[in-house]
């Protein structure tokens, strides 16, 4: 690990958990040439520079001393005119602090573990040299998050294929996993059938392949070391069933009315033996007019 020079802005990339520095003020994500002699880097060069580190990772901020001869090193946080280490000594009561001398490369490196937003600053390296020589290096925090695209409410027929994409944005270096959950139960590893997990670069993939009720709720995508995101799956039924249930439907009604018109209206042979037998009583009684037979004729 070291640094390179560039013809206008040299990078030197850091450690585990930083991307690299560069000397135009910008951060940089790119990876130094190979073959790059270290020592060719000025005191002009490395002062100035910004490192850039994401939220619970590990900030690296080196320090060459190769031109002023294997000197040792005071780091300080300048912004609070805090002392953290002088030589190996780490005199900062955080635990977190801590310094590697390279001396074959004449390196000096302050690592902070586990980065907070409150690290943001201005750090200084200086050199006990006649009179003293200082480089100033501005640490940057940026807090990765995760973002689930189609949030946050999606919609997904019975028998659909599902696929939630989750992306890492602000994130310094690759995580170290990205977990699943469907309401709140982890399903990296589930058995499920149709469930699959595909991890990709700075990503990762959630395919179901056959929808069911059961898959509705909430999904959420928690990264290492970055802000989890999540949406909710709405499960709404699909064609084919939502077709099978409106032809049960259609014929439920059918049988009930076919039932209601049967119950207020006789069927054509009860009303024709109706009809013969009021024939019949009609013409026995203009035979027999004295008789008493249905007088309500």
């Amino acid at each position: 690990m070291g640094c390179g020079l560039f013809l206008v802005a040299v990078t030197v990339c850091l450690g585990v958990g930083v991307s690299c520095w560069r000397h135009d003020g910008a951060s940089s994500h790119s990876k130094p040439a190979r073959g790059v002699n270290h020592r060719r880097v000025t005191p002009e060069q490395q002062n100035n520079t910004v490192v850039v580190a994401q939220v619970g990772s590990t900030a690296t901020i080196k320090c060459y001393t190769h031109f002023y001869g294997d000197e040792m090193v005071t780091w300080m946080k300048r912004d609070e005119d805090q002392l953290l280490t002088a030589g190996s000594q780490v005199y900062s009561s955080e635990a977190r602090y801590s310094v590697a001398h390279f001396r074959h490369q004449k390196l000096w490196e302050l690592w902070v573990r586990d980065v907070r937003t409150s690290d943001a600053g201005l750090y200084e390296c200086q050199l006990t040299t006649h009179p003293p020589s200082s480089f100033f290096f501005t640490l940057k925090v940026v807090e990765a998050r995760a973002v689930l695209g189609g949030g946050p409410d999606v919609h997904v027929h019975t028998g659909g294929r599902l696929r939630l994409h989750c992306t890492v944005q602000l994130a310094t270096e690759n995580p170290a996993y990205i977990f699943w959950f469907h309401n709140n139960t982890m399903i990296n590893y589930s058995p499920r059938r149709p469930l699959r997990v595909l991890n990709q670069h700075h990503g990762s993939s959630l395919v179901i392949s056959n929808v069911t009720w059961e898959d509705a709720g909430t999904y959420t995508c928690e990264p290492h070391l970055a802000r989890p995101a999540n949406l909710t799956l709405h499960v709404v039924e699909g064609e084919k069933h939502a077709a099978l249930q409106n032809g049960h439907n259609d014929g439920a009604e059918q049988d009930d009315a076919a039932a209601g018109h049967s119950a207020h209206f006789p069927s054509t042979p009860l009303l024709i033996g109706y009809s013969c037998l009021l024939t019949i009583l009609r013409h026995s009684y203009f035979e027999n007019s004295n008789s008493d037979i249905l007088p309500w004729l």
